[in-house]
């Protein structure tokens, strides 16, 4: 190990200061080791470095005065003046005086309770024990910030049952961690991953021997709830009649067509659903003066009941009709007979590409793809536990992915989850985040908004990956929704560079600055994400303006 410095000052057992030797001076962030007064090998990471001179100190003089002391004095006792001095925030105990003395190493992540004794020498910890303590994860996600030459690994049991966020400002490299974190866990784990990919940048996802499964997003009207449907249609949750009626025509036409056996679904559903609310429509305008007009309708259990529609009713269907016309009309590409379900392919990874949707319908076909990837991992592994073969046999043949351990990465999380208010995709993010651990469905989250992510969810996120912060209030709302980040790491977060990040919690021994590898360059792989050059694209423009005007002339 390399002497880095001696122990000066005040110390105790969490932080101590060292005066640093000039010739092997450490960089913020490096690791170093010193005994403590039990003689335990302590670990500990630099998080300041401070240059003094004891003959400029601040405060000792104006300009003029300074820059006599410069020129009167040689460069040789100006530098013999000079301190350099570090903190260092202890980690815990890296090896007992036991340890030592037997030659043992094994790390486990013990608390250091006896202050540092001034001094004693500081070294750098040697990389094999780094190597110990953070190279044995299942997948690699990066580097070291403070030494490249060792591996970063992740333990995917805790970062999948236990979930996890990764969380920055636009451009500092979420895309790519998601992109690396895929690759790995894909190709080292045969794990099965699903993407909600808001923007389409993962649907050219491709790195050597990819396994990549594009999924257009696509909902069958018939299949989702009464309450997913309105959202998808638009219809504003204070919108109580609306929502009745919606309810009303969307359990008759279910009942309607269960009775004379068809099977329907996509926009014959939008289309049947149309139909229905016109026949309701037309029936009270046709009605005489001063006469009730009563029409049939199913309830969910299949009851037929009447009930009287009045003035006030005929706007809201108007508007509802409306509403299904818009749907058709906009969003018709997105309207598919099937179950996106089962479109889920194992040990690959699914993006579900939202691209072109509103965030009403990509909100709408999140609560529809959670909750389906919930219930029916939930019915699989009650039916293994009962030994109910035929429930077995049919998830296996409906929907193979959910018979094995699933993560769900959803990207802009806060479109999903906002802080304000409880979408129906919340609701069942939540409940993943709160139950999923029980039933082998892990989520990550991705945001480059935290601040506007429900807190819940937030928290539940046990390992974080957290790159550039620059906004304070970004930076505090993360540290209120865990435990894990300290005031000191709320310093690191801003001095992160593009692609570094920090690391905490339980897929990680120890709180970490990595450099995520590059997928482009580290895996020649591509994900889509990065900065479109903008001049280069308006210098082509001109480019093309020219040979255009060439072309002109000729003729």
């Amino acid at each position: 190990m390399a002497k880095v410095g001696i122990v000066y000052g005040e110390s105790s057992t969490d932080y101590f200061t060292f005066i640093v030797d000039p010739q092997n001076m450490p960089n913020f962030g490096e690791f170093v080791v010193v005994k403590n007064r039990n003689g335990d090998e302590v670990l500990a990471v630099v998080k300041g470095v401070r240059n003094i001179n004891w003959l400029m100190g601040v405060g000792k003089g104006s300009y003029d005065y300074i820059e006599k002391t410069v020129n009167v004095f040689s460069k040789g006792v100006l530098d013999k003046s000079e301190s350099i001095i570090a903190s260092a925030k202890v980690l815990g105990v890296l090896r007992t005086k036991e340890d030592i003395e037997n030659g043992n190493f094994e790390f486990r992540q013990r608390p250091n309770r006896v202050p540092i004794k001034p001094g004693e020498v500081v070294e750098r910890a040697k990389d094999e024990d780094l190597e110990r303590i953070f190279s044995n994860g299942h997948i690699k996600i990066g580097r070291l910030l403070a030494r490249e030459n060792v591996e970063v690994g992740l333990d995917v049991n805790k970062l999948v049952s236990r979930h996890f966020a990764v969380l920055a400002v636009t451009g500092a490299g979420k895309s790519n961690t998601i992109a690396v974190l895929s690759k790995e866990i894909v190709d080292n784990t045969k794990g099965t991953i699903v993407i909600l990919d808001p923007h389409g940048e993962y649907s050219r996802l491709s790195w050597k021997n990819a396994k990549v499964n594009t999924i257009k997003a696509t909902i069958d009207p018939a299949k989702i709830k009464v309450s997913e449907f309105a959202t998808l249609l638009g219809v504003a949750e204070n919108a109580s009649l609306q929502r009745r009626f919606l309810s009303l025509a969307y359990y008759t036409v279910k009942w309607e067509a269960r009775n004379s056996s068809k099977i329907l679904g996509g926009i014959a559903f939008v289309d049947a659903l149309e139909q229905k609310i016109e026949e309701w429509i037309r029936a009270y305008e046709s009605r005489e003066r001063g006469e009730d007009v009563v029409i049939n309708y199913y309830d969910p259990q299949g009851n037929l009941l009447p009930r009287k529609i009045q003035s006030k009713d005929l706007d809201s269907l108007i508007r509802l009709k409306d509403y299904l016309q818009e749907l058709k009309a906009n969003f018709r590409e997105f309207i598919k007979l099937g179950n996106i379900l089962s479109e889920i392919t194992p040990a690959m990874v699914n993006v579900i590409d939202l691209s072109g949707m509103e965030e009403d319908q990509m909100i709408a076909l999140a609560s529809y793809l959670l909750r389906g990837i919930l219930k029916y991992r939930v019915r699989y592994m009650k039916a293994v536990n009962m030994g109910d073969s035929p429930k077995i046999k049919e998830t296996k043949e409906k929907f193979p992915a959910l018979t094995k351990p699933i993560l769900v990465i959803v990207e802009e999380a806060h479109i999903f989850a906002p802080r304000e208010y409880k979408t129906q995709a919340a609701h069942w993010l939540g409940k993943i985040a709160r139950e999923g651990r029980k039933f082998g469905i892990g989520l990550g989250i991705v945001s480059q908004r935290p601040k506007k992510l429900d807190d819940d969810i937030l928290s539940q996120t046990n390992t974080k990956i957290i790159l550039r912060l620059v906004e304070p209030h970004d930076q505090r709302y993360v540290q209120q929704a865990s435990e894990q980040i300290s005031e000191d790491l709320l310093l690191d977060i801003a001095s992160l560079g593009i692609g570094e990040a920090v690391i905490v919690g339980f897929a990680i021994p120890l709180p970490a600055m990595v450099k995520i590898y590059s997928f482009k360059e580290d895996f020649n792989g591509y994900y889509g994400g990065g900065d479109i050059d903008i001049v280069k694209e308006w210098g082509e423009i001109e480019e093309e303006s020219e040979i255009n005007l060439e072309d002109l002339a000729g003729e």
